[in-house]
């Protein structure tokens, strides 16, 4: 099992706190976003964990020397491609994989040691104006994402793929890379238009468990979370 973390982004709309650092390592009550997904990565076993770098990536490498089964891989084309270039570049990682968005802080370890099928980790939020809502079954298959705004349980940045799913989203990658049309595409548009093809489950969690930090504000209420949940 295999742990693939998305960090090239530049993450202007958290500026000035990314002026000088890239967004995974600014910190939460003294701790760096990534450090944390990294050390709750290792806690259930995987094997390697591949980080995908691109703004400001010589900070990030010494995470190479601090932590075991760790490989740092350059995406020189972070600022013209969204995260669906990211993906490109690690595609024969995929399989038996989880993939990390590296702006959010996990405020616990929600991540199951040995998943047996392939799964949308998200949870129930209200009050927001645009997010991604997973639409699921009775048997919690997801068969539809929609971006908009409301209440419902929303993607928390983290996903696990089996070898199957891997290789047909591996495939439409390819397709849509080579077809060259893939300017304004993000990786969740790839596996939102394939939803048919996959068979993909919702790993529901706690609202308070994640903070996808986008913003200053979002940074601020990651701090408070942290501080609730380190006190209980």
């Amino acid at each position: 099992m295999k742990a693939i973390i998305l960090a090239a982004g530049v993450g202007k709309r958290l500026q000035p706190f990314t002026n000088k650092i890239p967004k995974a390592l600014v910190k939460v009550n003294g701790i760096p976003i990534i450090e944390r997904q990294i050390e709750y990565f290792l806690e259930i076993g995987v094997s390697e964990i591949v980080i995908v770098t691109g703004y400001l990536s010589e900070q990030l490498d010494y995470l190479a020397s601090k932590y075991d089964r760790l490989r740092l891989i350059h995406n020189e084309q972070y600022e013209e491609y969204n995260n669906i270039y990211s993906v490109y570049l690690v595609k024969d990682r995929m399989g038996d994989s989880y993939v990390s968005e590296a702006d959010v802080f996990m405020h616990r370890n929600y991540l199951i040691p040995q998943p047996t099928r392939s799964c949308y980790f998200g949870g129930f939020r209200r009050g927001f104006a645009h997010e991604w809502i997973l639409r699921f079954d009775e048997h919690g298959r997801i068969y539809r994402i929609d971006v908009e705004g409301g209440a419902g349980v929303i993607l928390a940045g983290l996903s696990y793929w089996t070898t199957e799913d891997a290789r047909i989203l591996r495939n439409e990658l390819e397709d849509k890379i080579r077809e060259g049309n893939f300017g304004g595409l993000y990786w969740d548009d790839i596996h939102m238009a394939n939803l048919d093809k996959l068979d993909v489950f919702l790993q529901e969690i706690e609202t308070s468990a994640w903070t996808e930090i986008d913003t200053p504000e979002d940074l601020e209420e990651a701090h408070e979370r942290e501080k609730r949940y380190r006190s209980t």
